[in-house]
C-alpha cells in the first residue's frame, strides 16, 4: 500500500478511536475539565453561528433582523 493510503486508513482509525479516548481520559479525569470543555464548546458554537449568520446574509438569504434597523424610527 502506498503512503497516502496508509495515512488515510490511520486517520480514519484515529477518528473512530478519538471520542472514546476523549471521554475516558479527558472528561472523566477532572470535573473542572468537563466544565471548561462545555463552556469552550458554547463559545465556539456562538462564534460559528454568528459567522454563519453573517455569511448567509452576505449570500442574500432572507434572515430575521436581530436589532433595530434603519427603517425603525428613533424617538
Amino acid at each position: 500500500m502506498n503512503a497516502f493510503g496508509g495515512f488515510i486508513l490511520r486517520l480514519l482509525g484515529n477518528l473512530i478511536e478519538m471520542p472514546v479516548v476523549f471521554v475516558e481520559q479527558v472528561i472523566n479525569g477532572d470535573p473542572i475539565a468537563a466544565i471548561l470543555i462545555a463552556f469552550g464548546s458554547l463559545f465556539v458554537l456562538g462564534a460559528v453561528g454568528g459567522f454563519g449568520y453573517v455569511v448567509a446574509g452576505a449570500l442574500g438569504v432572507p434572515l430575521p433582523n436581530l436589532g433595530r434597523g434603519p427603517s425603525d424610527p428613533v424617538e
